[in-house]
């Protein structure tokens, strides 16, 4: 059973006793998408609070290991509690320093190829694409540079293999705060179309760009006493 980031958004509810029923009813009308879900897993500490924050009556949703890596780490809070320009700019510097190294390491090499061509080589076998994309010298550097041998690394290969050093970060940057589902306060679930085909071609990188977009337009505009969740979701199926 794989699982997934999600962002759930509800309504204000000062009990934070209520807060997992409140989940539990708001992830109940997907039970094809979402089985079962945890805020002390995976995703414990993706958002952060704002440090003028801790000292204001708002309790948090912290796990142990989410407080011991910072007390402001947390898996769920108030919006206005939660700071996503910091959590923005935190990742934008990650890949800033990452493409640097990326091209410090690779200053003596030719350009890698990008994934389209190796698509267009094998276009019915996309495994193949990918792994002999990732197979170059340029992007082998990675595990050296620390980069994790996680599912998202081909579509950051890719990006370091086809875009610049400022839309490479300001790629990271639309990324840090959304997870991989969002279900807003009204009900409704979006699904970033990155995760449904992570072998997409440009037009389904284009639709994750805008899923990226209305995420975090919907999160920046959310009423303050509105609350925000950082879950891990197991899917269904």
């Amino acid at each position: 059973m794989s699982s997934r980031h999600t962002l759930v958004c509800l309504p204000p509810l000062d009990d934070p006793q209520q807060w997992a029923e409140a989940i539990d009813d708001a992830v109940q009308p997907y039970p094809d998408d979402i089985y079962t879900w945890s805020a002390f897993e995976r995703y414990d500490s993706h958002l952060v609070t704002r440090p003028d924050a801790q000292p204001v009556p708002g309790p948090l949703v912290q796990s142990p290991r989410a407080h011991q890596l910072s007390p402001l780490r947390c898996s769920g809070s108030r919006r206005d509690l939660l700071d996503f320009d910091t959590m923005r700019a935190e990742r934008a510097g990650q890949a800033s320093r990452l493409y640097s190294a990326w091209e410090a390491a690779t200053a003596t090499m030719p350009p890698a190829n990008p994934l389209s061509s190796f698509r267009h080589r094998h276009p019915q076998d996309s495994y193949r694409a990918r792994q002999n994309f990732l197979a170059q010298p340029q992007l082998q550097v990675l595990s050296d540079l620390g980069v994790p041998a996680a599912q998202d690394r081909r579509g950051m290969a890719a990006a370091l293999v086809t875009l610049d050093h400022d839309a490479f970060v300001e790629r990271a940057r639309q990324r840090a705060v959304p997870g991989d589902l969002l279900l807003t306060d009204d009900g409704a679930l979006h699904i970033n179309p990155a995760f449904i085909r992570p072998d997409a071609d440009e037009d389904a990188e284009s639709a994750s760009a805008r899923y990226l977009a209305l995420a975090n337009g919907y999160l920046d505009t959310l009423p303050a006493d509105y609350l925000v969740f950082s879950l891990n979701v197991r899917l269904a199926g």
